[in-house]
């Protein structure tokens, strides 16, 4: 079986909004052998959502909406539902009993634009909320399967889950298998180039290859219809040839994040790390204190954005700064070094360039940034020359950094 995904909103159209429904419905039915085809945000648009759901559930098995159940007039999923698979919606007087329960509870009565939360396409199955009043819907005519759940997480998760275990998965015939390798210090084309020979010879299982700026990720998905062994012996098999292949690159086959690794594994290590980053604004701290648990290894950082503030607090050479100029490898050495000597850690990062859009020249131009490690075994320092605007740049010296802390961790501290 495959399915759609539709998360309605328009707020979800912004571009610093992430509908995280799907992420955790796409994980949920992919541990039962059923995959998310297409997934789309619509905006809270009648006609625009009766479209979408009318041509969704002609493409797919099972159809699954998050949002717009709510009780206002901006909330038209149940509207547009009905639209698409020209059906009534019927009144139901158990649902406005229990919202007004809800209510009642609360101390407060029920307004009366609740009720729109009582219409119910004709023939679907009530999916009650005990966490808030808009409940969900499940219809299946035995052409169209079509799931209708609210759009908070807290609300929609529990509803999903007892709807999943109960209809969806006897629905299910397939078996899925998953390998995920995540590689760092290589670009997608350099990966691609290397490992296509390898992947591009079967269909099943199926690569995809997910780029970020300074990570890749290969994910591998084996289906089988009976036994699940003979794709998990495939999947394998072409996993250990791509490691083979790339290994040197290769960071972890778990699915966690970098920065999860290198606290946990400095946690081990029982090894401390500070920073002192420039042009990245702490961007650096950020993503490791972010990890629970980092306080036990993360001691702080300086922002030495400012040449006095290098100088004053990092103890930077004012000759190194006129020499070299705040972006080269020796301010990056200076850098490092002091703040680890500053904090009393075990490393020392350090960040220093130009991420743009101005500041650049044709010596030193947009996107250059050194980046050091000073640690008790050794000193390392890189630059690189990133691509990419003001944001990709900041983002792409973090990852790096991580990749760097990373490897220092795994080849020098094993």
């Amino acid at each position: 079986m495959r399915a759609i995904f539709i998360a309605v909103g328009s707020e979800l159209l912004d571009h610093d909004k992430i509908d995280t429904n799907s992420l955790y419905i796409a994980r949920k039915l992919g541990e039962k052998g059923i995959l998310i085809d297409m997934k789309m945000v619509v905006g809270d648009n009648r006609d625009n959502l009766s479209w979408t759901i009318k041509n969704a559930c002609k493409r797919s098995q099972l159809v699954i909406v998050s949002g717009g159940l709510g009780p206002t007039e901006d909330d038209i999923t149940r509207e547009s539902a009905a639209d698409a698979l020209k059906l009534k919606l019927v009144f139901n007087d158990d649902i406005v009993a229990d919202i007004e329960e809800m209510f009642r509870v609360r101390g407060i009565d029920m307004p009366q634009i609740n009720k729109r939360q009582a219409f119910v396409l004709d023939g679907a199955e009530v999916l009650s909320n005990s966490a808030g009043t808009a409940p969900g819907q499940y219809f299946d005519d035995g052409k169209v399967r079509l799931l209708l759940l609210p759009g908070p997480p807290k609300e929609m998760i529990p509803i999903f889950d007892k709807i999943l275990e109960e209809k969806i998965s006897p629905l299910s015939n397939f078996h899925i298998y998953k390998r995920i390798l995540k590689f760092g210090g290589i670009t997608e084309s350099e990966a691609d180039s290397m490992i296509s020979g390898i992947y591009r010879r079967y269909k099943n299982p199926i690569t995809t290859i997910l780029a970020s700026p300074g990570l890749i990720e290969v994910h591998l998905l084996g289906r089988a219809k009976k036994d699940i062994e003979e794709i998990k012996e495939l999947t394998d098999q072409v996993a250990e040839d791509i490691r083979e292949k790339i290994g040197e690159y290769l960071i972890t086959e778990e699915d966690v994040r970098i920065e999860e690794l290198i606290i946990r594994e400095m946690t081990r290590l029982g090894l401390s790390l500070s920073v002192a980053e420039s042009c990245t604004g702490g961007g650096l701290g950020n993503v490791l204190t972010n990890v629970p648990g980092s306080s036990e290894v993360f001691l702080g950082g300086v922002i030495p954005y400012s040449n006095e503030l290098k100088t004053g607090i990092l103890d930077v050479k004012e000759e190194t700064l006129k020499k070299h100029g705040a972006v080269s490898k020796h301010a990056a050495k200076e850098m490092a070094e002091n703040v680890r000597k500053l904090t009393g850690s075990d490393i020392g990062v350090s960040i220093t360039g130009i991420a743009g859009p101005g500041g650049g020249t044709s010596k030193k131009p947009v996107g250059l940034v050194f980046m050091h490690m000073s640690t008790p075994e050794k000193e390392t320092g890189e630059y690189r020359i990133f691509p990419g605007d003001r944001e990709v740049v900041k983002i792409r010296t973090i990852n790096y950094c991580l990749n760097m802390i990373f490897k220092y961790l795994k080849h020098d501290k094993v």
